[in-house]
Parts: structure tokens; C-alpha cells; sequence
């Protein structure tokens, strides 16, 4: 149980450190690079030592490859060691929780796009706008869909202690990285 909370926590934070050093510049190219390999190696074997984390990671890698969210050559990396992994090792999936994992991370992902693109039109004091920021800018849908999934019986409840990990450890990288950027321009000022 420890390894998958570590596991799980540690892959969130190598994804967005990864994610800023391409997007937003903040991290160093080359180190993330580098990482990448690391992070792909942890991410297989993390899933072909268990069917339900190999699920829960395979609909995230879905979730973010089908809309188009592994945009950088470190992601491209780390998602080939992955599959390089995975054809020689196999693993094991639950595939309908499989599809609906992967269905809510694809609608998080659009969810986020959405929000990111349309801020302005946002209203900070109304109530369900506060709520929709918050939900997709969070990604809930795949926690709440892992929930579910933990719920009703399908997986255990310390997966959904995991993915919280790995979106809390995300945001903490996220949120060092609006530090970072907010640091900049107060020293350009």
C-alpha cells in the first residue's frame, strides 16, 4: 500500500514538473528530460504490479493522449519507455472501470481546457461558477469517478488515497511554479 501512495505521489509531481519546464519554462528542459525515463519506468512498473493502479494510470495516460495533452518530447519519452515496458512485461486491467476512468480524465482534461481558455468570463462571486473553476481546475471527475470505483467495491479505498496524492502532489508542483512566476515579475518591477 506505502509503495503506491509513494508511487502515485511522486509520479503527479514528476508529471507537472515536466509539464513547467515545457510549458512554462520554469524548470530546467534538460533535467526534465532526463526524468522522464525515471518517471516511465516508476509509472510500469508501478502498473504491472497491480491490475487496479495499472488501471488507474492507463486511463490517465488515455485521458491526457487522446486530448492531445503529451505535447512535449520529455512526455513523449516517458510515454515510450511505458509501452516499451508494458509490451514486454504485460499487465493486467479492469477494462470497463478502465473506460470510465479514462472517459472522466478525457472530460477533466476538456473540462480544464475550457476553464483555462474562458477565466475572464468567469465570475468570482457567483456561487457556481466558484464550484465549476474549482471542479475542473482540480480535475474532480477522476477522483470522484475512483470514488466511485473504490465504492461500490472495485477497488481498494487506499487507491483513492493515491490518486488524491498524486493530484495534491501536482498542484503543490503547480502551485511552487505561480510562485516562481510571480517572484519573476515582482523582480522585474
Amino acid at each position: 500500500m506505502y509503495f503506491f501512495l509513494i508511487s502515485f505521489m511522486l509520479l503527479g509531481a514528476g508529471l507537472k514538473y515536466i509539464d513547467d519546464a515545457f510549458d512554462e519554462k520554469i524548470f530546467n528542459k534538460n533535467l526534465a528530460i532526463m526524468l522522464a525515463p525515471f518517471l516511465g519506468i516508476l509509472w510500469a512498473y508501478t502498473m504491472i504490479i497491480d491490475q487496479f493502479s495499472a488501471t488507474i494510470l492507463l486511463a490517465i495516460i488515455l485521458g491526457v493522449f487522446v486530448k492531445g495533452k503529451i505535447d512535449n518530447y520529455a512526455h513523449l519519452i516517458g510515454l515510450a519507455v511505458i509501452m516499451l515496458i508494458l509490451v514486454f512485461a504485460g499487465v493486467n486491467l479492469l477494462f470497463l472501470p478502465l473506460i470510465f476512468i479514462a472517459t472522466a480524465a478525457f472530460l477533466d482534461e476538456m473540462g480544464n481546457d475550457v476553464i483555462d481558455k474562458n477565466r475572464e468570463c468567469f465570475d468570482d462571486n457567483k456561487f457556481l461558477h466558484k464550484i465549476t473553476l474549482y471542479f475542473f481546475d482540480q480535475r474532480w471527475l477522476t477522483k470522484l469517478t475512483i470514488l466511485y470505483v473504490v465504492l461500490i467495491g472495485l477497488f481498494p479505498l487506499f487507491f483513492f488515497l493515491a490518486i488524491l496524492l498524486f493530484d495534491g502532489a501536482y498542484l503543490t508542483v503547480r502551485l511552487y511554479t505561480r510562485s516562481k512566476q510571480q517572484m519573476k515579475k515582482a523582480a522585474c518591477v
